[in-house]
């Protein structure tokens, strides 16, 4: 049963904050939605922002591991980002709920509670993909010490077509993949 509450409060908040919003969403919504109690909610959280981190850190365990694997350079960065591109849009695709929560606590003012909370799991992605960009400086020399800014613009490629992919506006296929790749490589004119 404490697992169940436990799993059952996560996942309802997880909901909520998702469609509404972390600020927008109150502790007595998230209680009466899971059909428990604030001193319940209370017991395993301790707050909304405990609650907070606890979906941040379970379900964000799940997507810095995607990407952590994703990131291991193996001499073709082009088969990097194809392969990180497609395996971060298939999480958000399984876990749209929390891709959506966690695009929209990045996308918050830095003072926010949700900036604050998401901050470690956004460094964490970024100092990765900043880790795999300098591993291939070393193969394409036009590249080094750009690595924070292609960092933060392929993970900001990838986000826009992840959207675009859960929000069923475009089909994820090799195709797709190769136009999100190509994008960032080369830019929208070429």
């Amino acid at each position: 049963m404490e697992t169940k509450n436990r799993d059952t409060i996560i996942e309802t908040a997880l909901d909520l904050f998702a469609i509404q919003g972390y600020e927008a969403t109150g502790i007595q919504e998230i209680v009466d939605k899971a059909g428990i109690t604030k001193p319940t909610m209370y017991h395993y959280f301790g707050s909304k922002r405990g609650l907070l981190d606890a979906i941040i850190g379970e379900h964000g365990r799940k997507l810095y591991e995607i990407i952590d694997r994703g990131a291991t350079y193996n001499h073709d960065i082009t088969m990097n980002l194809t392969i990180l591109a497609r395996e971060t849009i298939n999480f958000a695709l399984g876990d749209q709920a929390f891709y959506r929560l966690f695009t929209a606590l990045s996308s918050t003012g830095p003072g926010s509670q949700g900036y604050i909370a998401s901050q470690t799991l956004r460094d964490d992605i970024n100092a990765r993909l900043e880790h795999l960009f300098a591993e291939a400086a070393a193969d394409h020399g036009n590249m080094k010490n750009r690595e924070k800014a292609y960092a933060r613009t392929f993970f900001g490629v990838v986000n826009a077509w992840a959207l675009l992919v859960i929000n069923r506006e475009i089909e994820l296929n090799d195709a797709t993949l190769a136009r999100i790749v190509h994008q960032f490589m080369h830019g929208i004119f070429s």
